[in-house]
């Protein structure tokens, strides 16, 4: 094994996932190791671990550095400068995840133009609506609507991204129409299954005052298509992207409801990504061009 820069204290967290447990069993301090891995991150001008309240995982380029450490120098040598290249030039795979509608809708035509661009990344992507860990699942960014929880993670918006409440005529016949916020209590609703305030809408009315309403589920789904189909057949109200609705509350299949209220709901679109030291090109590069695409 080759040691010394940090080397084997980088080895030593990856072996045990963890700064504390990798100080423990070199006997020195928890500090001490973390410091040396900063600097042999710094010296090296590479991200070699994800560093999260939760977990502590090794980065594509800290998995290979790691692989090649056991088999001399001459390999690590050229092993860092390919790193080290691909700070400078895209290239490598480039893991991506986003919602499965927006993703077929509005991203197809910027990814595949990436892919063109920039033949020596390798785009793998994912269009689904279910929640992802973005490190656990080695994804290099993901897409969402709002931003997330996860602690250690850098949100990156893109655009602005509507929304309304909205109804169908049909549902309305039922049901009538609400008038204020506390209208809505009681009555049936789409749920997306994956929203960060789950069965709470909050809104402010036209005098800027806060409220909130607890929902009443009919039916749950994870699919913007689902939901909106739901919505359209009248199976009860809901929160609906703007760029989904928007032509139907054209035509008068869809009713917006209180349209003079204001959602509380985080109406961007993010890109989601773990740190924002060493991005590698192909990372940055991507989203430039979806900055430039969305906006």
């Amino acid at each position: 094994m080759i040691y010394g820069s940090g080397f084997e204290m980088m080895c030593e967290v990856a072996r045990y996932s963890s700064f504390t447990r990798a100080a423990h069993a070199l006997n020195i301090s928890g500090a001490a190791v973390s410091k040396q891995v900063k600097l042999l991150e710094q010296r090296l001008g590479l991200l070699l671990f994800h560093r999260t309240t939760r977990t502590v995982t090794l980065t594509e380029a800290g998995k290979q550095l790691v692989d090649v450490l056991n088999r001399g120098r001459d390999e690590i040598s050229t092993l860092l400068e390919e790193l080290v290249e691909g700070q400078e030039r895209p290239a490598g795979k480039l893991r991506v995840n986003a919602p499965m509608a927006f993703g077929e809708r509005f991203l197809v035509g910027p990814i595949a133009d990436y892919a063109h661009l920039y033949p020596d990344v390798v785009v793998d992507v994912e269009f689904e609506d279910k929640r992802v860990h973005l490190i656990e699942e080695e994804y290099d960014l993901i897409i969402r609507i709002g931003t997330l929880k996860d602690s250690g993670l850098i949100a990156r918006r893109l655009c602005d991204f509507p929304t309304h409440i909205c109804a169908s005529p049909t549902f309305l016949e039922r049901h009538g129409t609400p008038i204020t916020l506390s209208d809505l209590k009681g009555l049936p609703a789409v749920i997306y299954t994956n929203s960060s305030t789950g069965l709470v809408l909050n809104y402010c009315d036209p005098d800027g005052i806060e409220g909130s309403v607890n929902l009443t589920p009919a039916i749950y789904a994870n699919s913007i298509g689902m939901l909106l189909e739901s919505t359209l057949k009248g199976i009860g109200f809901a929160h609906l992207p703007a760029i989904f609705c928007g032509q139907h509350l054209k035509d008068g299949s869809l009713i917006a409801l209180l349209p003079d209220h204001t959602s509380i709901l985080d109406k961007g679109l993010y890109v989601i990504y773990p740190d924002r030291r060493y991005l590698p090109m192909k990372v940055r590069l991507f989203i430039e061009l979806l900055e430039k695409r969305l906006q």
